[in-house]
């Protein structure tokens, strides 16, 4: 039952319906009607091309004409039908009425039962869905195949699998649980930006149950969440201005009484960039935009690239792995000769990236990458932050400091200043109070 997921399934049978699923037996649908017609018009020209000269009518008015009519259209129907069920001998093109008829209850233990039966919509998606469970299963009872699973239900979740035994003693002596948690997984399922339900959480939890009890381990048990992240800017910043302490508070305490009840979301990222040659990338070395979510809205405020931009993707070199050695610089007068092994990481076996400073830039000179990039963490067995004692490495992963948007813009530009959202809560302008006594806002 070999097949690819990510195919596109089209047949090659002959007056199939490009709408399938298809009603069976497939006599609806705007698909069937138009081949039917097509067919019938093909079928009454080869018709006439056999006949004598004296049926020459191209219209339904004379008896015999009706009569062919009245055949041709029968026939039509006799071949899309013969068709259609023909496409049903292949697992890529059966329809999920059939499907599941021989596939569900090898799949799921409750297929008997009403209750035991997932919920989804389309049958194509039900198709697949049912081709990713055959696969699943042939994993066996693991993480991967629980995680699976449950993304398998709707292609806009990320399920992740939280075994709480890694957290317990011996082996991680400060972890949050014990010996009794060892049986215990905690799932998590969160939406593609992680601030918002799926479609319909009700309907999922209640087909994550049924795919759950097809694919987990029978000894454990599982906790089942939806997921949200939070994301916070600079909570605050203490400067001093000619002798003067000033302190900076982003999430505006005087209206919430914690952080956690800023329920607006944290603020944009503000810098200085370039629009690269290509037009679609926007750079900016000097911050890193790991919290930047795909979808949110990149602004351009000066030049003549000014306006607003959807941010499609992220990426951390402009053309991505290259085995060929390329010279480079670094902020802090190192340089070398290295090769990008991926689309995030660099290396060169002659270099420590464990003595740069935090917030090193790294120039390559020339080919596909050539641009400046941000420095972030240092891989290996001794590797961590970049400019943390002790950290040391030949291979080095890049932030991500360029930023894929879904137009072109006017021409390549440097030293643009722009905003781009952190967070798809919102954004609130900040509000400066003067005068104020503070002292009301704590306790003695």
């Amino acid at each position: 039952m070999a097949h690819d997921n990510d195919a596109t399934k089209t047949s090659d049978l002959p007056f199939s319906l490009t709408q399938n699923p298809a009603p069976n037996p497939p006599t609806s649908g705007q698909d069937f009607q138009d081949e039917r017609q097509k067919l019938v018009n093909d079928i009454m020209a080869a018709f006439r091309q056999v006949l004598p000269s004296n049926y020459v009518a191209a219209t339904n008015g004379p008896w015999y004409s009706l009569q062919f009519q009245a055949m041709v259209e029968q026939l039509a129907d006799i071949q899309i039908n013969s068709t259609e069920i023909l496409k049903d001998s292949a697992f890529d093109f059966t329809r999920t009425d059939f499907l599941w008829q021989m596939l569900g209850t090898y799949v799921f233990p409750g297929a008997t039962d009403k209750s035991g039966i997932p919920q989804i919509d389309g049958d194509i998606e039900y198709r697949e869905f049912l081709h990713k469970m055959v696969t699943l299963l042939l994993l066996g009872a693991t993480k991967e195949a629980m995680e699976g699973g449950l993304e398998a239900l709707d292609p806009n979740i990320i399920a992740t699998v939280v075994e709480r035994y890694l957290e317990t003693p011996p082996r991680d002596p400060n972890g949050a649980f014990t010996i009794d948690d060892q049986f215990i997984v905690d799932i998590f399922v969160e939406g593609p930006t992680g601030t918002e339900f799926p479609a319909d959480p009700f309907v999922t939890q209640q087909n994550a149950a049924i795919v759950l009890a097809a694919l987990q381990p029978a000894h454990i048990l599982y906790t089942y969440a939806y997921l949200f992240r939070d994301a916070f800017g600079t909570i605050a910043s203490d400067t001093t201005s000619e002798g003067v302490a000033t302190v900076t508070l982003d999430i505006e305490p005087y209206y919430y009484d914690d952080t956690r009840k800023y329920c607006l979301g944290a603020k944009e990222i503000v810098g200085t960039g370039d629009t690269l040659a290509g037009r679609v990338l926007f750079s900016d070395p000097d911050l890193s935009f790991e919290s930047v979510r795909i979808g949110a809205v990149l602004r351009i405020t000066s030049g003549v690239n000014a306006g607003r931009y959807r941010v499609i993707s992220k990426q951390s070199l402009i053309s991505g792995a290259d085995a060929t050695g390329r010279a480079y610089t670094t902020s802090s007068a190192a340089s070398g000769t290295l090769t990008a092994i991926s689309d995030t990481v660099v290396e060169d076996i002659a270099q420590d990236w464990g003595t740069m400073p935090l917030d090193t830039t790294l120039t390559i000179s020339a080919g596909p990458n050539a641009g400046t990039y941000r420095l972030e963490t240092v891989l290996g067995p001794t590797g961590g932050p970049v400019g943390s004692p002790g950290v040391s490495g030949t291979r080095v992963r890049l932030a991500p400091t360029i930023l894929k948007v879904d137009r072109r813009m006017v021409q390549p530009e440097t030293g643009q200043t722009y905003e781009v959202d952190v967070d798809r809560l919102g954004v609130r302008t900040p509000r400066t109070v003067v005068s104020e006594d503070a002292t009301i806002q704590f306790y003695l």
